[in-house]
């Protein structure tokens, strides 16, 4: 019987199943980093319930950097998937999954969300510095303000993941329909969703088309691709580090912290306070596939909690 490596269990689960390279990368660092702990030079034949609960333990000290609990649940979920196929098709020859059961509760906290107030500063954050690029003619720490203006606007609107924005291309624009597509690829459930494209953003996705064109990008090109606007960006294509870099310089502006997700988080927030407010209609514009992860955006206000308290005879 062969000895299966965990490179080869990789190589076995991948031609199993049909996965973006996306989802392939995301098992790579969990097994690395079990590797990193149990010893480059051993098995997975050779992994015990003790090395994972030392491992686990590991991670939750001081020395292992306190591990968030959502993180060390993503690895031990990895880890567990990869051994239940190696189980169910023989590769190795144990009958337990050591990653059983090794997952913890992990705490549910509020998401963290933008006031009203946060975001209008941002807006006054960035206005400040088109005028100043517009007048002094010289570059600002947030330049091109105009293309990060889009950016900002593009995520307060509409929510989308960082990776859909970065993925997303000019027939992804529908200006005349007023539709944008959240492709799949840079979904966490591979599905595919359309966002209405309101009238507030409607003239910045407007200008970046005129943009785009006006610079030669093509169907099927990056539309949100800051280097092909700003000869100070040199890259071929945006990554998401050229997006957390804006909103890190925007953040330490402002005096507090901004990044993309939060405003899928405060998108989705607001929605769910409105009086006439709809669990599918939410789910469907955030792109969710289950109504539970809907569901956490839900929170009661602390007027009603106090009023139901009043209340009670």
């Amino acid at each position: 019987m062969k000895t299966f490596t965990f490179d080869d269990l990789l190589q076995s689960y991948f031609s199993e199943r049909w996965l973006t390279e996306r989802s392939r990368t995301s098992y790579f660092v969990p097994v690395k980093l079990l590797r990193r702990f149990v010893g480059q030079d051993k098995l997975p034949e050779e992994v015990t319930r003790d090395d994972v609960r030392q491992w686990r333990d590991f991670c939750f000290s001081e020395t292992g950097r306190n591990l968030a609990h959502s993180s060390w649940n993503n690895y031990c979920r990895h880890n567990r998937i990869l051994f239940k196929h190696a189980i169910d098709h023989a590769l190795i020859p144990i009958s337990s999954n050591p990653f059983a059961k090794m997952e913890v509760s992990s705490p549910k906290k509020r998401k963290k969300t933008l006031s009203k107030r946060q975001v209008e500063m941002a807006r006054e954050a960035i206005d400040l510095h088109k005028k100043i690029e517009r007048y002094r003619k010289t570059p600002s720490v947030l330049h091109p303000v105009w293309f990060w203006e889009v950016v900002f606007e593009t995520f307060y609107h509409t929510g989308i993941r960082l990776t859909q924005l970065l993925l997303m291309k000019p027939e992804d624009i529908d200006l005349k329909s007023r539709v944008l597509t959240a492709t799949w690829q840079g979904a966490k459930n591979n599905r595919e969703h359309f966002v209405p494209i309101s009238n507030a953003l409607y003239p910045h996705l407007e200008n970046l088309m005129n943009s785009a064109r006006m610079v030669g990008i093509k169907r099927g090109e990056q539309i949100f691709n800051v280097n092909r606007f700003s000869v100070r960006h040199r890259m071929e294509m945006m990554d998401s580090w050229q997006v957390e870099s804006f909103y890190q310089k925007l953040s330490q502006i402002c005096g507090y912290q901004m990044s993309p997700h939060r405003f899928r988080h405060t998108l989705g927030t607001e929605l769910m306070k409105e009086p006439d407010r709809n669990l599918h209609i939410v789910k469907a514009l955030l792109g969710h596939s289950n109504i539970s992860t809907t569901l956490e955006y839900v929170e009661v206000d602390i007027g009603s909690l106090r009023s139901a308290i009043e209340g009670r005879v």
